[in-house]
């Protein structure tokens, strides 16, 4: 008997019945099946006899290349393909469109780290992406190589090799040598890197801020900003590093949330109270009173010149006790808990509106002098004592608040950050950063010494956010000093209405750059250093006042035009002015002025590249790491905003900062630092750091990079990056080699001729690629990887290529059904190569490297308009799609079944019926689409007046071919009737 299973389907308005028929107690067809099997296996030899008519796949494409070889494969795929060559060769090319991406200049100061990799392989997956949609590119890579870092670094490498003689820093032409000499070999090593990566470029032309083309165009922008009023002269506080010796800009900072500071509350003794206390005051015996301030920068004390209130709170007269000793203060009612935990005995005597607090003055904390106390809007009663302590020199608040009321500022601390001798015998020479702080509390607690009255009233230690200075790591501290600025303030609205037209990405921090530039105040662009481009600026020798014209600017770079960037330094003032001008001084019996010593600030250096580089604010996109918001973004924007009216980019696009696996920030103390050479080239221990290579750096970057702010990297997923590169691999390998000699031109299909499956494929080929090209417009490149990786493993590999290989290989050769196979095949292959091209380049030169067709001809060197439209089917795409389903619902059922091995009864009406007969017009066959599209050995197709289907799964009578492996041959046959055929007419 055989065994008899009844199964129950839904399908609408049906009862589904399957019947399967068992293995036991066979009857004589299935005995005849089973010795047909028997038969199979004593005939081995048979089976190789017509394993050699099987047209198997063909490639000298390798399987797997590990280790060392893979290095080696990639540089020959680089030399082979000529990759050195092909910016060359595209900007040869006649193109309608060009598509410019300006190049942010990296810093030529050390080796190529994960940062580097991360910025220059986006911008190449950009532009090959560009350059295959029929754009011509034009990209210039270039680097910032002026500033303190080179300079110390170059200062560094001179104390090493003079031993402990120290680099004669009076003589800027060496200093300036040596840091050229540095960034030069740093500049070489990073470039053989970014080669490495497959980033391509003309690398015999780029850009450096310290050639003398860019310089004096810089010089040029600089006269331009000048003769507009955007440039001017000012003394003002600045953010300034003692340890780098030199004003600061805001993008050179970095901010330290734990920042230990002291914490001082000191008590200044008042006079010409208001009428209010003072009643109180002569009821408690005319006690003195004291205006409390607090402070985290003693060292600023002696610079006090006012104390700021605000108008509209409200400030208390209260009576406390304090290191056992009755102190009367005015303190802000609001805040009156700050002073509860280190004070005792509190109690309010009355309370006053801060406007009454206009006319009072105060002895200044450390001299007899009085002070004033003064509004103040920047006030606010978050901490401390709602009095503010203003030291103009040293604080922005405070110094727009002594413009406000005329009051004097000076600095008197010196450019190593100490005292200088007008502070006193006690002070001078004190370092405002290591032990300034201790002496000022010390001379505050002394009653009889500059202290006077002044009385602290607490100290301790504030544990806050404060500004270091980005490349040192040591704080920096706010100094006045004359300084040269560009009018931020006349630009911001500017620069907010230009950025309007700018589209930035990712889109939702499109509010970042607005909010950064709305809150920057003015821009310092003069440094005290030499490694840079001279402020080409004079001083007058009695008034000291700038002297400076484009004449003067236009002589200096027709100097620089013969002589080379160093003449500032080279040269005498005699020299450098234009020789009417001198004739003019000595004429009228005056002193030449004499050349400033300060630098251009490398902000200004690098984001005046649009002006040296590009001549005009042209570039289509600026591609750079989210810090840029504050750095190159915005230096660019106002100085071509200045000059232009335009933001000198059309786009922005954003990226984030590498972690490491757990998501920690790299550190060589940490030991978790990822090397891009390490992951390209393998470490000294292979186990440990495995080769890569090129492709699964960029697949990494590609696929991580650009979906989030923060980029973990590590081994395990480098691991994953490199799996899913090699199953991408396997799969291009598959499509070359069952491609072989295949030559569409000889022997192709038009779509309409295509059996439906195929047509379905070119269907999904054409989603995916419309989805993939719109993610490049987009920069969601983690999408493309995402969806590749899908689309490849589900859609190609495990349905497509599983379902055509036995037309692949066993059908005739060049026989409509296996053409209409390979015309997919090879539409698959050549759409994969071009939207996997730009993130996986050597690859996809690899692969054309080996197509037996196509051997010679270059990836890049192609363009592609994307998937035709005739391919988007989706009338029939929901016809093979329920053809599917019902495969879905027969294999859910049955997911032991072998493929071609048994037979399959349909019955099915309505919808169901319709779209099966499209994929199998005859009732009974063996070699239909839907006998593909089920697997099955034969598909027997009954019509039914009901919705739904129903089916049967049966034993075939027939025996396996020992070709074809499908059970279709007749009973004691070795072959089908196929591969007979094909066999005879010599396949």
């Amino acid at each position: 008997m055989a065994v008899i299973q009844w199964v129950k389907l839904c399908r609408p308005k049906v009862k589904a019945q399957v019947q399967v028929h068992g293995i036991s107690q066979c009857k004589q067809p299935q005995r005849n099946y089973f010795a047909s099997v028997v038969r199979l296996c004593e005939n081995k030899e048979l089976q190789k006899k017509y394993k050699n008519t099987v047209l198997l796949p063909v490639t000298t494409f390798p399987l797997h290349i590990e280790g060392h070889r893979r290095v080696e494969n990639e540089r020959y795929v680089q030399k082979a393909a000529e990759f050195s060559s092909l910016y060359a060769w595209q900007r040869q090319q006649s193109r309608d469109l060009e598509y410019v991406l300006h190049d942010g200049p990296p810093y030529a100061n050390g080796q190529p780290h994960i940062g580097h990799a991360v910025n220059k392989i986006l911008k190449d997956i950009t532009l090959r992406h560009k350059l295959l949609r029929g754009y011509k590119i034009h990209y210039v890579p270039g680097w910032d190589c002026h500033g303190l870092p080179i300079e110390l670094k170059a200062t560094e490498k001179e104390k090493k090799t003079k031993g402990k003689k120290k680099l004669p820093t009076k003589d800027p032409l060496a200093v300036r040598a040596t840091a050229k000499s540095f960034a030069e070999a740093a500049i070489l090593t990073q470039k053989l890197a970014f080669e490495r990566w497959g980033v391509m470029a003309d690398w015999n032309n780029v850009y450096r801020t310290f050639d003398p083309e860019y310089v004096y165009k810089q010089l040029h922008l600089f006269a331009d900003l000048y003769e507009k009023g955007y440039i001017y002269q000012s003394y003002k506080p600045v953010y300034f590093s003692p340890s780098s010796r030199t004003s600061l800009a805001e993008a050179e900072l970095e901010y330290v949330p734990d920042h230990c500071s002291p914490s001082l509350y000191v008590a200044l003794l008042a006079s010409n109270l208001p009428s209010a206390i003072q009643e109180i005051l002569n009821e408690n015996g005319n006690p003195n009173v004291y205006l409390a301030i607090w402070t985290t920068t003693p060292w600023t004390l002696p610079a006090n010149e006012a104390i700021c209130f605000s108008v509209d709170e409200q400030y208390s007269l209260i009576r406390l006790t304090v290191n056992q000793q009755t102190v009367y203060v005015i303190w802000a009612k609001e805040l009156l808990k700050e002073l509860q935990q280190f004070a005792s005995d509190l109690t309010e005597l009355c309370c006053i509106k801060g406007s009454l607090l206009a006319d009072v003055t105060y002895r200044h904390p450390l001299s007899e002098r009085q002070c004033r106390c003064l509004p103040g809007e920047h006030v606010t009663v978050t901490k401390g004592t709602g009095l503010v302590h203003t030291a103009p020199a040293h604080g922005h608040e405070d110094f727009l608040v002594a413009l406000q009321h005329k009051i004097l500022v000076e600095c008197k601390i010196n450019q190593q950050g100490c005292y200088e001798a007008d502070f006193g015998q006690e002070l001078e020479g004190k370092n405002v950063l290591i032990d300034a702080n201790e002496a000022v509390t010390e001379l505050l607690s002394k009653p009889d010494g500059h202290g006077g009255p002044s009385i602290i009233l607490n100290q301790g230690t504030f544990i806050h956010s404060y500004p270091y200075d980005w490349r040192t790591k040591k704080p920096v501290i706010i100094r006045a000093s004359k300084q040269w600025f560009i009018d931020t303030d006349e630009l911001k609205d500017k620069a907010l209405e230009a950025l309007k037209e700018v589209q930035i990405y990712p889109t939702d921090i499109q509010s970042g750059m607005e909010g950064m530039l709305k809150r920057r105040p003015y821009w310092c662009i003069s440094r005290q250093r030499i490694w840079g481009c001279p402020i080409p600026v004079f001083y007058d020798a009695t008034s000291d006042e700038p002297v400076t014209s484009r004449e003067i600017i236009e002589h200096i770079v027709n100097l620089m035009k013969e002589k080379g960037a160093d003449i500032w330094w080279e040269l005498s003032e005699e020299e450098l002015l234009p020789p009417t001008l001198v004739k003019q001084y000595q004429v009228e019996g005056k002193k030449l002025p004499r050349k400033g010593s300060d630098i251009l600030d490398i902000w200004f250096d690098s984001g005046s590249s649009w002006y040296s580089v590009l001549g005009s604010p042209s570039a289509d996109l600026y591609l750079e790491g989210i810090d840029q918001f504050t750095g190159w973004f915005q230096s660019s924007l106002l100085t071509s905003v200045a000059i232009t009216g335009k933001a000198p980019y059309r786009n922005l696009y954003v990226h984030g900062f590498t972690l490491d696996e757990e998501g920690k920030k790299m550190s060589k103390s940490l030991g978790n630092v990822v090397d891009p050479h390490v992951i390209t080239d393998g470490g000294k221990n292979h186990q440990k750091d495995p080769v890569y290579g090129a492709d699964v750096l960029r697949w990494w970057v590609a696929g991580h990079v650009t979906n989030t702010s923060m980029v973990k990297v590590g081994k395990n997923i480098l691991d994953s990056c490199s799996k899913q590169v090699q199953k991408v691999r396997l799969t291009l390998r598959f499509l070359l080699s069952a491609l072989g000699d295949y030559q569409p031109s000889q022997h192709s299909l038009p779509v309409s001729a295509l059996r439906p499956v195929d047509q379905y494929m070119l269907h999904l080929l054409h989603n995916h690629t419309e989805k993939v090209w719109e993610n490049y417009n987009q920069f969601y490149y983690h999408k493309i990887v995402s969806s590749s990786v899908a689309f490849i493993n589900s859609d190609v590999s495990s349905f497509y290529i599983n379902l055509v290989r036995d037309r692949l290989y066993c059908e005739s050769r060049w026989s409509p059904k296996r053409i209409s196979a390979l015309v997919v095949l090879q539409n698959l292959l050549n759409h994969l190569l071009f939207t996997l091209g730009p993130i996986l380049p050597h690859l996809a030169e690899e692969i054309t490297l080996h197509h037996p067709v196509k051997k010679g001809s270059r990836v890049f060197h192609q363009q592609t308009s994307g998937a035709p439209n005739a391919w988007k089917q989706p009338h029939l795409a929901s016809i093979v799609e329920e053809c599917l389903n019902i495969k879905k619902e027969i294999y859910h059922q049955h997911p032991d079944m072998n493929p071609f091995s048994m037979e399959l009864h349909i019955t099915a009406g309505g919808k169901s019926l319709n779209s099966l007969k499209v994929m199998q017009t005859s009732e009974d066959s063996q070699d239909s689409g839907l006998c593909e599209l089920m697997q099955a050995a034969r598909v027997v197709l009954l019509e039914d007046a009901n919705e739904g289907f129903s089916f049967q799964i049966c034993v075939p009578e027939n025996s396996k071919c020992l070709r074809c492996r499908k059970v279709t041959a007749r009973p004691k046959e070795d072959l089908c009737i196929r591969c007979q055929d094909v066999i005879s007419s010599g396949w």
